[in-house]
């Protein structure tokens, strides 16, 4: 589809932090074109705002990243834009000498009949948003963060192998819905999260866990590898009786909490990072061998930890820090044997993949200290534009956080804990059922019970097909009546089609991610629609609809037009705009698509829609896409050489990955 990006910029007399205030808060009743504006979380968490303009328009829109350090905040239009695939927008607030400057952006890609008019829609709405902004400001009152007394603290032991040992509130519930668990770093123990645990475990559920060899906890029979800490930290949840995680990980423990989401990210609800995250996984093998070498040349010596725990302080305090707190620090370095923080730094030092941040879908905080020489506030703030970019590269639609907590080193959990615990109840209180006795908003159960709705109906419809669909068997699988399904839906057709616009929204949304070569826009498309067609339950619909065909091809025509059709008018969208950008030759832009949706995936989905038990392989997908993929572009590459070069890459890694 043909994209655009809208720019607005103005210079305005009001103070930045006054500007940032009202923008922040993502509510948009101080926008002269709205009407009510309602701020909502959805199932995942992420924030909403949901809105109604001066013109009976009623959109829906996700933040994407904010930052209150950088004053950016990023957001991406969810629906109420005719004709819109990807909506983007970010605005930016900055100090111009003694005015503000605020820049408002949008890229958008939408249906070539459709993009001119909201172009100039959001021009529109951009221009009015700054005239507003450079008028009288609304009064906001500060917010205010409770202050509740230090919850007691207990520590467990977990029978495991190795045992772990754990500190938690006396609040921690076991079957608990969500858990918060928090992870230390080298020089750590589960006791540097007591002030985080003792003022916020009154409202969650939280535990700190002492990695193997630390505190109370053993270690292993064997050099610790990250699946062991990943196999350790599931083991803590099946001890609490946990359904989910918000993992709160510092240094080496950030690393280890962004390894296990690489692994069970469906588990998470939340993700904060401080003071790191890549670690060793983004290093060369001869930077992580000088890393672990000059680690290890104190124990060379026969000395412990104990032995240069002054030296580990000077560097991971601020120059600010206080002595009782540097004090501290000594103590945890201290307490850690040589066997212990051996075996850390050899794992740490051997890391099993690089980071594939797209995969990291629950909202995510990062956090660093001003003063952090490990983990300085540049190096995080770029990890955290990563999350956003790769995440908005593949369209999905997460939700980043950076902030930079002033005056702390390393440990600025403990440095800073007032801040570092403002910045992380912020965080939590906005994840839905992660608090105990969490109680969710009309709207967000609206939200809530629609997509209850359209999870069954989906179930129903493969099962059943279009004809064999029952709305009374329906409301029952979503828990609801059948006079508020009608509520939701207006009839069978409606819902029939709310379920297929779904999964034309999903195949589409890699071809119009942001960034990223042809061929990285290729690649996602290609696994996307592999992944979501060869679903068995979409398999089985795809069977049904077709049997129905002859006796009712209404249904038949409706599915074609509602999925298949529809998504490949995208397709055809981004062969004719790769056309135009210089990507792809091409003389008949339909032709072209149908040429591309035919070869990376036509053969195996007709196999395995006759073949109704057999499953394709990771290997199998892999041959026929590369295959296809490489004669989509001999035929229509304009840099031939370079994408054939950038295919042979992605085929090569994936491959290594899963061992052919």
């Amino acid at each position: 589809m043909p994209s655009q990006t809208v720019h607005c910029a103005r210079t305005l007399d009001a103070a930045a932090d006054d500007i940032w205030a009202v923008l922040k808060g993502f509510d948009l009743t101080w926008h002269p074109y709205v009407v009510s504006c309602n701020v909502l979380r959805d199932a995942g968490g992420a924030m909403l705002r949901d809105f109604e303009t001066t013109d009976h328009q009623r959109l829906v829109e996700q933040r994407t990243f904010i930052s209150d350090t950088d004053r950016v905040l990023c957001y991406t239009a969810l629906s109420g834009i005719e004709g819109a695939l990807r909506y983007a927008a970010h605005v930016e607030v900055a100090v111009a000498g003694d005015q503000t400057l605020v820049t408002w952006q949008a890229d958008i890609t939408a249906s070539a009949d459709r993009l001119g008019a909201i172009a100039e829609g959001t021009q529109a709405v951009f221009e009015a948003g700054l005239e507003a902004l450079g008028q009288d400001l609304p009064q906001l009152s500060p917010r205010k963060q409770a202050q509740a007394d230090p919850v007691p603290l207990v520590t467990q032991a977990i029978a495991n192998l190795p045992q772990l040992s754990v500190l938690t509130s006396q609040h921690t519930k076991h079957g608990s819905d969500t858990l918060v668990l928090f992870l230390h770093g080298i020089g750590g123990q589960a006791s540097n999260w007591s002030e985080q645990i003792g003022a916020l475990g009154g409202t969650y559920s939280m535990a700190a866990m002492d990695l193997r060899g630390y505190g109370g906890s053993s270690l292993g029979a064997s050099q610790t590898q990250i699946d062991d800490y990943c196999a350790d930290i599931l083991s803590v949840v099946a001890h609490f009786n946990a359904k989910r995680l918000v993992l709160v990980g510092l240094s080496m423990g950030s690393w280890i909490a962004t390894s296990f989401a690489m692994r069970h990210g469906d588990m998470l609800a939340g993700l904060v990072l401080a003071g790191g995250c890549t670690g060793m996984s983004e290093a060369d093998p001869v930077e992580r061998e000088n890393f672990l070498k000059s680690r290890e040349v104190p124990l060379a010596r026969g000395q412990t930890p104990a032995d240069f725990a002054s030296d580990v302080v000077d560097v991971i305090a601020g120059p600010n820090a206080r002595a009782d707190v540097r004090a501290r620090l000594h103590k945890s370095m201290s307490d850690i044997s040589a066997a212990t923080y051996r075996d850390a730094l050899n794992c740490f030092c051997n890391p099993l993949e690089k980071f594939d941040f797209a995969k990291i879908t629950c909202p995510v905080l990062l956090v660093t200290g001003e003063q952090d020489k490990l983990a300085p506030p540049g190096e995080i703030r770029q990890v955290a534009r990563r999350i956003f970019v790769e995440n908005a590269a593949c369209a999905n639609d997460c939700d980043v956080r950076f902030e930079v907590l002033p005056d702390a080193g390393h440990l600025c959990n403990i440095e800073q804990p007032d801040a570092f615990n403002a910045q992380l109840s912020h965080f939590l209180e906005r994840l839905p059922y992660v608090a105990l006795g969490y109680k969710p908003t009309r709207l967000e159960k609206q939200r809530q019970k629609r997509a209850q709705i359209l999870r069954a109906a989906h179930a129903e419809f493969c099962d059943a097909g279009f004809d064999g669909a029952s709305m009374d068997r329906l409301a029952r699988a979503a828990d609801v009546s059948k006079p508020t399904l009608y509520q939701y839906f207006n009839d069978k057709e409606g819902l029939f089609a709310a379920v297929l616009d779904q999964g034309r929204a999903h195949i589409i949304a890699p071809l119009a991610g942001q960034g990223g070569t042809l061929v990285d826009r290729l690649w996602r498309f290609s696994w996307t629609y592999a992944e979501f067609v060869l679903r068995p339950d979409l398999l089985s619909l795809a069977r049904l609809i077709l049997g129905e065909a002859g006796r009712r091809p209404e249904s038949a025509l409706q599915y074609h037009q509602s999925g298949p059709a529809r998504a490949f008018e995208g397709l055809v969208d981004f062969v004719a705009a790769a056309h135009v950008a210089g990507e792809l030759d091409v003389v008949d832009a339909q032709l072209a698509a149908n040429d591309l949706w035919s070869l990376i995936l036509s053969g195996p989905r007709d196999h395995y829609l006759h073949y109704v038990n057999e499953r394709p392989s990771q290997d199998e997908l892999l041959h026929v896409i590369a295959h296809g993929l490489d004669m989509f572009l001999r035929a229509y590459s304009c840099n031939l050489s370079q994408d054939q070069k950038d295919l042979g890459e992605k085929v090569s890694d994936l491959r290594s990955r899963i061992g052919k």
